[in-house]
Formats: C-alpha cells, sequence, structure tokens
C-alpha cells in the first residue's frame, strides 16, 4: 500500500478486479481457465500420480525394442508439458473461428486421449499399464477441461470494429 491507500501504487484499479481481495482471489475462477495455470496443473497432476504410484511400488516400464525402458518423473513432466502447450496451441487456433471452437476442442481432446492410450498397453507389467493409463487421464481431463472454457481475451472483447476504407 501507498500512501494513497491504493495497492497497486496510486494507480486505479479496473471495475473488473476492485472488491477482490489477495484473500478471496480464488474465488474469481477465471484464473483456472488462463492456459498457464492448465499447463502448470497438467505437470502436477501427472507428477503427482507418478509419485503416488511409486509410492505404491509400482515400477513403470515400458517395452521398448527388444527391452525395457524405465519412466522417470523427468518424462513425466516432458510429456506433460509438452501435451498441455500443443493443447493450447490448437485451443488458440480454435478460438479464432466463428463458433470459439469449444465443440471442436472437446472432439479433437478426446479423440487424442483416446489416441493416447494405446501407449501404456506396451507396458512390461499390469501395475505400470494401471498407472501409465490413469497418468494419460489425468493429465488429459485436466488439459481438455482446463482448456475447453478458455475464451478471447477482454481486452479485444470490447473492442469496436475498424471503420471501413473509403
Amino acid at each position: 500500500m501507498d500512501t494513497t491507500g491504493t495497492p497497486t501504487g496510486g494507480r486505479a484499479m479496473p471495475d473488473s478486479t476492485r472488491g477482490v481481495t489477495a484473500r478471496r482471489w480464488w474465488r474469481d475462477r477465471s484464473w483456472w481457465n488462463r492456459p498457464r495455470t492448465v499447463v502448470v496443473a497438467a505437470v502436477l497432476t501427472g507428477s503427482l500420480v507418478y509419485l503416488a504410484g511409486m509410492l505404491l511400488g509400482v515400477d513403470p516400464q515400458v517395452r521398448a525394442g527388444s527391452g525395457t525402458v524405465e519412466v522417470t518423473v523427468g518424462l513425466v513432466i516432458a510429456a506433460s508439458m509438452t501435451t498441455a502447450l500443443a493443447g493450447w496451441g490448437v485451443r488458440a487456433l480454435l478460438l479464432r473461428t466463428r463458433s470459439g471452437g469449444r465443440r471442436a476442442w472437446l472432439v479433437l481432446s478426446a479423440v487424442v486421449l483416446l489416441v493416447s492410450l494405446l501407449g501404456p498397453l506396451g507396458a512390461a507389467n499390469g501395475g505400470a499399464m494401471l498407472l501409465l493409463m490413469l497418468e494419460h487421464l489425468t493429465v488429459g481431463a485436466v488439459v481438455a477441461l482446463g482448456l475447453s472454457r478458455a475464451g478471447r481475451r477482454a481486452s479485444t472483447a470490447g473492442r469496436t470494429p475498424a471503420a471501413p476504407r473509403a
């Protein structure tokens, strides 16, 4: 706070943020729909499911060629982040359509999730397959549902169209 009593250093706060204090920031549900938050949530969710599986004694290995490959938390983080960032890009492209592309986004997300579930079928054992499928489902659900309500930025929503050239 400064001498003017405003937490923004004397700048006027926009109407949309007036009354939203630091204690109540979570009540404003729009923070969840921000794509950056979805990326972080996807990475955290995938990592937590992986760590829970490790605590339960599951050894996640997948068959690759003539041997097996150990699935590490680094691979889970990289795959979750790649998936969420790619989803963010596709969702941004779909937002450019006239309808906003929400239905197309949900259908595309479901198809990609179903195809991704073929990957865990190559797990070395049943426990690893179950853990990897659970990871795919949770990360896919976070990305699909988290980005489904994403919308155009508020700064472009209130703009008036440019005057036609003469």
